[in-house]
């Protein structure tokens, strides 16, 4: 079976480089999550779909025009322009693509963490988030 090739990142980013961009990750991550508390008013139960969709497609569902929804994808596309991968939006969960001995792999940061302390293999998530200081 042949092994399907994955896209390259952008950018790769160092600890430091991913530490600086933190207070604008804070800001905007608690902007998005204040926007889906109000996408969850707006739609209540259909409101997930509706932002699973958005982002998937790049705009709501056509059966749900929403501003909301609009400034959602556009925060979260904007977001995906630094170089950054919103993993979580809830928990405001981040990764950075970093190289770590030459291999690709993520730093990890979560809302509330100070600095980047973490990292993890590309196919692994948040759970199994290893300290920098961890081989």
């Amino acid at each position: 079976m042949r092994r399907r090739r994955r896209k390259a990142f952008r950018r790769y980013f160092t600890v430091a480089e991913a530490n600086a961009l933190i207070p604008e990750l804070q800001k905007q991550i608690l902007r998005l999550q204040a926007m889906l508390e109000r996408l969850k008013e707006e739609y209540g139960e259909k409101a997930e779909q509706v932002f699973v969709l958005t982002l998937r497609n790049g705009s709501p569902p056509l059966w749900e025009p929403s501003t909301i929804a609009d400034a959602i994808h556009k925060a979260v596309d904007e977001l995906h322009q630094l170089g950054v991968i919103l993993r979580d939006l809830e928990h405001g969960i981040v990764d950075f693509p970093h190289l770590r001995d030459g291999r690709e792999v993520f730093l990890c940061w979560k809302l509330g963490e100070e600095q980047v302390r973490y990292w993890h293999e590309l196919d692994a998530g948040f759970d199994a988030r290893k300290p920098l200081t961890e081989a």
